[in-house]
Order: C-alpha cells, then structure tokens, then sequence
C-alpha cells in the first residue's frame, strides 16, 4: 500500500460491524466495486461528491486502513433511472439494489430533513443519487 494512505479520506460502509466486514471482504474480493449514497447525503457531511480518479482509503471495522480505492467513473442518477449496467457493481439486480439502498436512505431521512430544514421532506424516486464504480489499487 502507498505510504500516504493514512492522508487519504476514509471509504466507510457504514457502522463497525458484521456489516461492513462484509463490505470490506467484498471489496477486497473485486466482488463489489461501486457504491451508491444520496446526493444530499454527501451535502449533509460536508463532502465533495467524488470525481474520477479520487482514491481513498478503505476502511476496516477496527478503524485499520486496509486498502486504496480509486474511482473509475461516477454517475449522478435517480432511484427511478439507475441501470442495470451501474447497479451490478453493487448489487444483482436492479430490485436488490433499490431494495437495500431506498431502505438505508430512509434511515437518514430525520437527518436530511433538518439539514434541509424541511420538515415534510420525504424520499422519491427523482432523488439524485451519486453512484460510483471503483477498483482496489
């Protein structure tokens, strides 16, 4: 691994865990190499939406930086638009993928509703959605 992947910023699955062990083996793998997360999302955290050729350091449930992850193109989509073709990176099918991520994303909808100070906010099928596809370094 380079020497600066302490420098880099974190890829996080979210919280430490069985989850995200998952998560990290399957990137480790090839067998997952891309992720999806709202646009709003990336706005509450404060972070850019990623651009090609960002690398990042993945991160284990013990907090160890385990590998560099390099993006390899990024899409802005909708739940309502996502192909195929982009959700394979993540998951089998385009219902799996909804499925998992719709039911993740309204897990942050108190969160996205203050941010936006919108109380009567609710997720739809045009929310943007930044997906990435990625490889281990």
């Amino acid at each position: 691994m380079p020497a600066d992947i302490e420098t880099l910023p974190p890829l996080i699955f979210g919280e430490p865990g069985e989850f995200r062990e998952l998560m990290v083996a399957l990137v480790m793998t090839g067998q997952k190499t891309g992720s999806s997360n709202l646009k709003v999302a990336y706005e509450m955290a404060g972070e850019a939406v990623p651009e090609v050729g960002t690398t990042y350091a993945l991160v284990e449930s013990a907090g160890l930086r385990v590998a560099v992850v390099e993006v390899l193109e990024v899409v802005e989509t909708t739940p309502a638009d996502v192909t195929l073709e982009l959700v394979r990176h993540e998951s089998p099918t385009v219902a799996h993928w909804r499925s998992v991520n719709l039911a993740y994303w309204e897990t942050l909808s108190p969160a996205i509703r203050v941010h936006l100070g919108d109380p009567e906010w609710q997720l739809t099928d045009a929310e943007s959605v930044i997906s990435k596809v990625f490889r281990v370094v």
